[in-house]
């Protein structure tokens, strides 16, 4: 890892705009135009944000990922890569075939890699052997502070890292900001295995391993031009789109060339401090870029006049406020808290017409949680929560099953994992209730199971295990 100690000025542009692509060539010219970041026969490496297919700006915008690719090509790129590995477990050809993003990036031309693998293992008839040397070649172990990280060959070998991250407000560290999109850089296992190798007594420590763990990946290869594209921004709730997302356009973006800077920058628009933020507060400890506002020039838009004030999401699951249901946390891991966090949300969604008709709910996550609210059924969720109760007078069976069991007038669904699988909770909540009393939710699995169905990600589980 490099150490910046003598750090000069860095100049950041916070450029406004009609649309995305208008806001992000705005920003680039006035830093000097993109041939300042691009050579002539450069490799250059995207890396953008990749999720479920949910809509802008869960995931990067098109138009700006557009603009930033044809700005590319005139500064004379030989090659365009953009990728991520998705922040939900799927795989990326699903994605790809979802909305047709191989033939757009193609269209405007770049390309769309496949970092897991997929377009191998989706569509060809291939060995065991020769996909592990696939994999194999493509990958390298990194060691950073004795962790070791598998990161894909092509992001290392590109002359060029771009990180074109999509701001949204998410309920670990607040706001996804560029630091976050480093993450995404190895795989959903690596990723999860991450979370858990972080998960300690507090929900707060828990979260500075994390913040430290996720700054070795982005110290790996630091991009050479950043961009926060705070065009559009959800706020209260995400980094999906769920019910109490609220969408706001604010016009901007934030471009620059060091990642802390452009954080630091970001955040202060949000009319927010870098204090608050655990990953600004460690980059700076290990002097991962400039953190000293000082040093940082700022062109195009005063802060005091594009700064707007937005809502955060939620730091405790119990501020959830979903109909019919009363939540219960005991100590919640950092992966039952994200995972929760997700799951409750979908069943906001997708379940907010069905919820009014159905019996009250208790749902009960973490290790130990409190006595239950309500009795009519309970949704234990997670293996701590499931262990811990298993002995006292509602949790009448010893082991997690797929069915719901009765104990007098009281019906209980545990959802077993370290942490559980969405897919398979929300499976086995239509299986409690049946398909006729959540017709929507039903529904939602069933369009997209080219998405989320088992086969994807039994190959999905087989090819992270190489």
């Amino acid at each position: 890892m490099m150490a910046e100690s003598n750090m000069e000025d860095t100049e950041i542009v916070i450029s406004k705009g009609n649309s995305p692509s208008e806001c992000y060539l705005s920003g680039i010219e006035k830093l000097g135009g993109m041939r300042k970041f691009i050579t002539e026969g450069d490799q250059v490496f995207i890396k953008c944000n990749l999720t479920l297919p949910s809509g802008i700006p869960s995931i990067t915008n098109l138009d700006t990922l557009n603009a930033i690719i044809q700005s590319c090509i005139t500064s004379g790129a030989k090659r365009i890569c953009v990728g991520s590995f998705p922040s939900f477990k799927t795989s990326i050809k699903a994605i790809s075939d979802s909305i047709g993003l191989e033939d757009f990036f193609e269209v405007i031309g770049a390309e769309l890699i496949f970092l897991d693998n997929s377009d191998y293992y989706h569509v060809k008839n291939i060995s065991t052997q020769k996909l592990k040397n696939i994999k194999k070649s493509e990958f390298s172990t990194k060691e950073i502070n004795n962790n070791n990280y598998l990161i894909p060959e092509i992001i290392l070998n590109s002359d060029k890292l771009i990180s074109v991250n999509q701001v949204v407000v998410e309920p670990i560290f607040d706001y996804r900001l560029s630091l976050n999109n480093s993450f995404s850089i190895v795989s959903n296992k690596d990723q999860e295995d991450i979370i858990k190798n972080s998960n300690s007594e507090t929900l707060e420590k828990s979260k500075e391993l994390l913040a430290s763990r996720m700054l070795d990946l982005f110290a790996i290869k630091k991009p050479d031009l950043i961009v926060n594209d705070l065009f559009y921004i959800l706020e209260r709730a995400g980094p999906m789109i769920f019910r109490d997302s609220n969408l706001r356009k604010t016009n901007l973006m934030v471009i620059g060339n060091d990642a802390i800077a452009v954080d630091l920058i970001s955040q202060k628009i949000m009319d927010s401090e870098s204090s608050e933020n655990i990953l600004l507060l460690k980059a700076k400890q290990r002097n991962l870029g400039i953190s000293d506002q000082s040093k940082i020039k700022i062109i195009g838009e005063s802060i005091d006049e594009v700064k707007i004030k937005i809502e955060r999401g939620i730091s405790k699951l119990e501020d959830l406020k979903i109909y019919n249901i009363s939540i219960k946390s005991g100590n919640v891991k950092l992966t039952d808290f994200n995972r929760a966090y997700q799951f409750l949300n979908f069943i906001d969604l997708y379940l907010m017409k069905d919820l009014k008709y159905l019996s009250m709910l208790s749902f009960l996550v973490g290790e130990d949680p409190p006595e239950p609210e309500f009795l009519d059924n309970i949704i234990i969720f997670g293996d701590d929560a499931i262990k811990s109760t298993k002995n006292r007078n509602f949790g009448v069976n010893k082991k997690s099953t797929k069915k719901a069991k009765s104990h007098g007038d009281i019906n209980i669904l545990r959802l077993p994992g370290n942490p559980p699988n969405i897919h398979d909770s929300l499976e086995l909540l239509i299986k409690y209730f049946s398909k006729h009393k959540l017709p929507v939710l039903n529904l939602l699995l069933s369009t997209n199971y080219s998405l989320l169905n088992s086969k994807i990600t039994k190959q999905l589980d087989s090819w992270e295990a190489l």
